[in-house]
């Protein structure tokens, strides 16, 4: 027998046959994963065993120790099956995690998950058509340092790769608090335009976790203001990247940053008619959705929105000064956005400006290693050959990034060459004839609470 191009094979008859499956070696994209660890457990995608054009039910055979979770309907989504002493049945909700868990990493993800069921449900005002299940592992292969994602049969699980989360361990509330949402707008009702516009479940999920976040101390307003200035400029970015045009926002981190920030555009134009906001809009999308076999979409969203939507400017294909419009529009809005950008982008906005004058055929770019910045660029004249740079204009452009910037882009404003001060202790000049304008990094400085 063999498996080949997913069809189970044989020279006759087939009546039983055994799959030995090994959890999968990598996280990719937003696909789910077949078979991962959890602890002494595993978690199972039960979709990945059905048969084409055959009913497929599944059923875990286990001892007094173990157990499966769900313990009916698996075969439509995750189910984890291990230890009994990883599951805590809290009535409403069940948690699986090994016992040796951090205890910081354990309580962070359970109180996220207890509050955030309580808020959306009394937000949405929408009940759970299964038991909620939070499946935490730090069993994670990689190469993300944390992934999650949630299943039809109510299971969602967050996976972490070793002590990864530690690095960043204020963004494992907010984390868990997203994945909960996807209860709600990703399953238990039918997302047409999943797919081809995941943006919009994508979108929701963050802005709800901000919001929830934010209403129930994991988060500040500072640190929320912080994550939509980060997607503002990722959004900005993916249209700059599509040559202003609006990107596909089908993949990669657009389908966040646009996402998110079209939620919070809609949140605030409704919070101005003093009647609705961002919950109200989904609760009764969702609502609506439940009792129609076609379910919700992106078109159900928009026809939500006022008519004049600054989110109609940021979706249109092409619109003129689009981000000078909606910067005026998110103004009147409430929401003040100042320039402000760190050191890190003055760094990469002098060097990538110099470098794109002097690589007209080829690729460019740098490897920003601590205390050896290296060239990275063919055909570039005297920045070719990867050079490690000690100084630029007299400047560690690593350590001084500031001082490195005025001075660079006080002889681009000339039309001088700027010089470079190798580790090997040579000086390259490299032509400048363009000016250097000051990289535009949008900072949200005020913004209307987000705490509900």
């Amino acid at each position: 027998m063999s498996l080949k191009d997913g069809a189970v094979t044989g020279d006759g008859p087939i009546s039983r046959f055994e799959l030995l499956i090994t959890p999968d070696l990598a996280e990719v994209d937003r696909i789910y994963m077949g078979l991962s660890r959890a602890g002494e457990g595993f978690v199972l995608y039960g979709p990945g065993l059905k048969g084409e054009g055959v009913s497929t039910t599944f059923r875990a055979e286990t001892d007094a120790a173990s157990v499966a979770v769900p313990s009916s309907g698996a075969i439509d989504g995750y189910v984890f099956v291990g230890p009994r002493d990883h599951v805590t049945d809290n009535g409403d909700s069940i948690v699986i995690a090994e016992p040796q868990l951090a205890p910081e990493l354990d309580q962070a993800a359970r109180r996220a998950f207890s509050q955030s069921l309580a808020f959306y449900k009394s937000r949405l005002n929408l009940p759970l058509t299964q038991t909620p299940v939070l499946a935490i592992s730090v069993d994670s292969p990689g190469p993300s340092l944390f992934r999650g994602d949630v299943t039809d049969t109510g299971v969602i699980s967050i996976r972490f790769k070793g002590e990864g989360w530690r690095s960043a361990q204020e963004t494992v509330a907010p984390f868990v608090w997203h994945e909960t949402f996807h209860l709600w707008n990703g399953h238990g009702v039918r997302n047409r335009d999943g797919d081809t516009d995941p943006w919009l479940h994508e979108g929701s999920a963050e802005y709800a976790a901000i919001t929830g976040a934010v209403s129930n101390a994991d988060m500040s307003e500072d640190q929320a203001r912080a994550a939509l200035s980060g997607r503002l400029n990722g959004c900005r970015r993916a249209f700059e990247n599509a040559a202003r045009r609006r990107p596909a926002l089908r993949s990669g981190s657009a389908v966040y940053d646009c996402g998110t920030v079209i939620q919070w555009i809609a949140d605030l134009e409704l919070r101005r008619t003093g009647q609705r906001d961002f919950f109200s809009l989904w609760s009764e999308m969702l609502e609506t959705a439940r009792g129609r076999e076609e379910g919700f979409g992106t078109s159900d969203f928009q026809a939500a929105l006022p008519d004049a939507s600054l989110v109609r400017l940021l979706l249109d294909d092409a619109v003129e000064d689009r981000w000078d419009h909606i910067r005026e529009g998110m103004t009147r809005l409430g929401v003040m956005i100042a320039n402000a950008p760190g050191d890190k982008d003055l760094m990469m906005a002098a060097l990538f400006h110099v470098a794109k004058a002097n690589c007209p055929s080829g690729s460019y770019g740098f490897y920003n290693d601590p205390g050896a910045l290296k060239l990275d660029g063919e055909n570039c004249g005297p920045l070719s050959g990867e050079p490690v740079i000690d100084a630029v204009e007299g400047f560690d452009p690593q350590g001084e990034s500031r001082a490195m910037f005025v001075a660079v882009q006080s002889r681009c404003d000339s039309g001088l060459s700027v010089r470079y001060r190798t580790r090997d202790g040579r000086t390259l000049e490299a032509a400048c004839p363009n000016k250097l304008p000051v990289p535009q990094v949008w900072q949200v400085a005020e913004a209307p609470a987000f705490a509900r």
